[in-house]
Order: C-alpha cells, then structure tokens, then sequence
C-alpha cells in the first residue's frame, strides 16, 4: 500500500513537461572508450585539452506538440581553464521510464566554439625560438576543430528526485564529420547536471 501511494504521489509526463534549467559540471576532452595511453611524448589528436573541466548551463522548452515532441535547447559550456568553451542550439526527445521516476534523452545540436579551427604551425620555417615555442605550447595544449561550426550529438540519463529537480548523467561530443575540412578531430565529456524544472505544476 506505502508503494503505491507513493507511486501514484510521483509527478506524470504531463506534470513534468515545462521548461526546465540545468546547470553541470563536465570533465572536457575524456579518452575515447578502449583507446590505449598513447606513447610517451605522444598525443592524440582531441585530447589536448584533456584533464580540464567545463561548467554547462542548460535551457529546455516544453516539448513541442509536432515532430516526435522535442525540446528545443540551448546550451553555453565554458571551460574552466580558459580552453574551448561551446554555445550550442538544438533539439532533444526524451523518454520517461519507471512512473517517470527515470528517463533517457538524445539530442542533437549545432554549435560555435571560441577555439581553434588550425592551431599555428610550430615547425614552419623562419620562427624566432620564442615563437616558435609559444606555438609549440598551443599545438599540444590545444585542439584544432577543423572548424568554427560544429555538431553537438549528446546523450542523458536522469532521475527525478521530485516534482521540481533532477538530476541527470550527461555524454557530449563536438565535431563535424569532416563536413567542413579533413581536420575533426572531435572531443567528448561527461558530466553531471542538476536539473530544475520551471512554470506550474498541474
């Protein structure tokens, strides 16, 4: 009886579905899954800004009453570090399992960068050592995207804690699929986000 009064106490699709507010913490250009350490002096190629953090803030609309029912997002992630921080614009459809106490979600978005599309060539002829060093440093510390428009393919898994909050495991990746130039090198994080959903509950 004590679960199922708390069943049927837990919010419905239809309670849940406004706007909503996130905000997260990422960890910024993770290894890709089953990819060795390289060697030692090595990199690989959207890694270099590995082992720095970003902070996201996240705006969902309610869901759309057309075309599967998306909400329509836009996201800001700014790296803590002063590496490439991302404003994206997208979709994302989700679904809510489990008395809508857990649900997935996919998106899909288009984003801008305020990093590199060519990090400068270190090794061109004529630098002066202390430019060419400075070059050096950005070559192994920052990653060149090929381009200033990216894709922003993502991934969630949230829980409801209440009516109101959520929180939720988050996957993002940005590249372009070589749509752009031969160099996409791509990068993904992973993170946490806490979500808070906005307008009145019915």
């Amino acid at each position: 009886m004590t679960a199922a009064l708390a069943l049927a106490a837990f919010p419905t699709a239809a309670q849940v579905a406004g706007p909503e507010i996130a905000i997260g913490v990422l960890d910024h250009a993770i290894r890709k899954p089953f990819r060795d350490d390289p060697p030692p002096g090595f990199i690989y190629q959207g890694e270099e800004e590995r082992g720095s953090a970003d902070i996201q803030l996240v705006y969902r609309s309610a869901p759309l009453t057309k075309a599967l029912k998306p909400r329509l997002t836009a996201r800001l992630q700014v790296n803590t570090e002063g590496r490439t921080s991302f404003a994206s614009v997208g979709a994302e459809w989700r679904q809510h399992v489990l008395n809508d106490r857990i649900y997935g979600q996919i998106g899909i978005g288009l984003t801008v960068h305020d990093g590199y599309r060519f990090t400068p060539d270190p090794f061109a002829s004529g630098l002066s050592a202390a430019e060419a060093a400075r070059r050096f440093d950005l070559y192994i510390e920052r990653t060149s995207f090929g381009s200033r428009v990216l894709f922003n393919p993502n991934l969630s898994i949230g829980v409801r804690l209440n009516q109101r909050w959520a929180v939720e495991a988050a996957f993002e990746h940005f590249s372009h699929a070589q749509v752009f130039s031969k160099q996409n090198p791509g990068i993904n994080s992973v993170g946490i986000r806490l979500v808070r959903a906005l307008g009145r509950r019915q």
